[in-house]
């Protein structure tokens, strides 16, 4: 899951504290674990060292006897080695995909990111090796076999890798990856689920509301508990699987046909078919999440009400998809276009001249085409309609004035699916009949907070 979020946004404190039983159950795990690790670690290198010894002696020996006795001691001591023991982690933070599939290896090829910052993203795109090495996180993501060979390293072979990552990175860096035609072309950016909060900088509070002791409680014991499954040995010597019921399947069905029909040419998903395509898959394993949460016994089947909550779920991260791809997508007259618009509804502004918008945002849009083309976008999109100025007299006629549609300044307005981001299907219609949001090329508005309902103003 991909949640961009600008600074500030008190994001590391918040993925802290949902890290929590995580970081405490690898704290326990070392305390039992390590000394047993340590110790085995111990023997095992005082061993190689005496076997290593021993080689050489045996390079040197002057007849066969001498040297198949030494074999015959190399070999006893091989007997002798422990095996390792590792310390079970579950989490990893800055890591190379070699060294994430060494350590997947080693946790039963199983791993988690979770992380306030996108320093990742840096490194698999080839921070240290200037090339993108995505195989890992694109395998890892449904399970698919992956080995890893290298010329001075050891071989890898990974039957079954599963790998969860969840960051809270900058909108930039999530734009940056989208400039990156390995993330895009290779299916990178279409096996995240995505969600945009609305920002709270400006109308932060000193003192927020605490998460109620018994909520914050509830959620440990849960964690505690799916924690205790991770370390029945019984139950990791095999998969289990989870069955839906015969309503959950009916639901989910009915989630996929609907998905589907939106995937076809001059339908709403047509554009991102590479990250749709994977929601109802994506869907029901928020179904499994959702059922291991909260069923009293794993073995139970998914019921129909979980599989509904899934994927009403899945609807609204589907319009939080279309915005992250339209975000990332944004080019120089976009990005001019957005800053117009946010500097109308700030500013609650009614009617302007083109001279007034570039005086606004010069300090990033310093010539005046670049103004007039981002004011055009707006006027497409239908937040803005082109008054002209009547002139009289000799001399250069003045430029337009441009009025602002009202729906631009009002808040608090859903649309009828209950949707938490803007599509460009739903409209604002008031007595001018001017559409807001839903303009020419079919693109979402710009502004999350300008949302958009079939409604009458009178």
């Amino acid at each position: 899951m991909l949640s961009p979020l600008p600074p500030g946004e008190r994001k590391s404190a918040v993925t802290h504290a949902a890290r929590k039983p995580l970081s405490n159950w690898e704290n326990e795990q070392e305390q039992l674990v390590g000394p047993l690790a340590q110790e085995a670690r111990s023997k095992r290198l005082t061993l190689e060292r005496a076997i290593e010894h021993r080689r050489n002696l045996a390079a040197k020996a002057k007849n066969s006897q001498s040297r198949d006795s030494i074999i015959r001691e190399i070999r006893e001591l091989e007997d002798e080695m422990p095996e390792l023991i590792t310390v079970p982690r579950l989490l990893a933070d800055d890591i190379t995909p070699e060294c994430l599939a060494m350590l997947m290896e080693q946790q039963n090829e199983c791993m988690s990111i979770i992380e306030a910052e996108g320093g990742l993203f840096d490194t698999f795109a080839g921070r240290y090796s200037r090339m993108p090495n995505l195989d890992l996180i694109l395998k890892a993501f449904s399970g698919e076999p992956c080995r890893v060979d290298r010329k001075h390293g050891q071989y890898i072979g990974l039957k079954h890798p599963l790998l969860t990552i969840c960051v809270t990175t900058q909108p930039d860096v999530l734009r940056a990856m989208a400039g990156n035609p390995e993330f895009r072309g290779r299916g990178f950016l279409a096996r995240f689920l995505y969600f945009f909060g609305q920002s709270r900088l400006g109308f932060r509070v000193a003192e927020p509301p605490q998460v109620s002791l018994r909520v914050e409680r509830a959620f440990l014991e849960r964690v505690e508990h799916l924690l205790s499954l991770k370390s029945n040995s019984e139950m990791n010597a095999k998969s289990q699987s989870l069955l839906l019921s015969a309503g959950a399947y009916e639901s989910w069905k009915n989630f996929f046909l609907l998905i589907e029909a939106e995937l076809r040419p001059g339908n709403s998903l047509e554009n991102m078919t590479d990250w749709a395509g994977k929601v109802p898959g994506q869907v029901a394993r928020l179904a499994g999440l959702l059922h291991l949460a909260s069923a009293h016994q794993i073995e139970s089947k998914v019921e129909a009400s979980i599989m509904m909550a899934a994927t009403e779920l899945g609807k609204k991260l589907v319009h939080h998809a279309r915005y992250a791809f339209h975000d990332m997508g944004c080019d120089e007259l976009t990005s001019c276009a957005q800053a117009a618009l946010k500097w109308i509804a700030d500013r609650r502004i009614e009617s302007f001249s083109v001279r007034e918008c570039q005086r606004a945002i010069r300090g990033r849009f310093p010539k005046k085409k670049q103004i007039e083309q981002g004011i055009t976008m707006l006027e497409e999109y239908g937040y803005l309609v082109a008054v002209p100025v009547l002139s009289y007299g000799p001399g250069r006629p003045s430029g337009p004035c441009y009025r602002v549609h009202p729906a631009v300044h009002v808040r608090g307005l859903t649309p009828k699916d209950d949707s938490s981001q803007p599509t460009h299907c739903d409209t604002v219609r008031y007595a001018t009949d001017v559409p807001v949001g839903a303009g020419e090329g079919g693109k979402p508005p710009f502004e999350p907070s300008v949302y958009a309902s079939e409604m009458e103003v009178v």
